[in-house]
């Protein structure tokens, strides 16, 4: 089981998560969950409402746009950021390769992020547009 200390320092180690003041590293991780995913799992389906922001803490992840496989993500990386973002539904399936576990901030946990700190917000919403048109 993951702390919130060692959420944190998880969090630390993914530049989305930089414009966050410690306040805010610490109102996301006390309001995350671990879970872990089995292998072909999927994580978030294309089209599909998706809840969280993905922090991979280990294994990877295949990202499928339109049946092709556009990415991989491994530890350290998220997923999610165009939904949480609110740009679009999912834009691809993010499925397990191989066992995952995974940090999950809930929307509502995003949604109040974003709205005590803009430029945590923008920083998102400029991930998800690279995600989207960089692959």
């Amino acid at each position: 089981m993951i702390d919130t200390a060692n959420t944190i320092t998880l969090m630390k180690g993914n530049p989305l998560f930089a414009p966050l003041p410690a306040e805010g590293l610490a109102l996301m991780a006390d309001h995350s969950t671990i879970t872990t995913f089995s292998s072909d799992e999927k994580l978030i389906e294309e089209n599909g409402e998706n809840r969280s922001l993905f922090l991979l803490i280990s294994g990877s992840v295949k990202v499928i746009s339109n049946g092709t496989e556009v990415d991989r993500q491994q530890a350290g990386d998220t997923a999610g950021e165009v939904s949480m973002s609110k740009i679009s539904p999912p834009v691809a399936d993010v499925i397990a390769v191989g066992e995952v576990e995974a940090i999950l901030f809930p929307t509502e946990t995003i949604d109040a992020a974003c709205s005590q700190y803009p430029a945590f917000a923008k920083l998102l919403r400029d991930t998800a547009m690279k995600k989207v048109y960089d692959r």
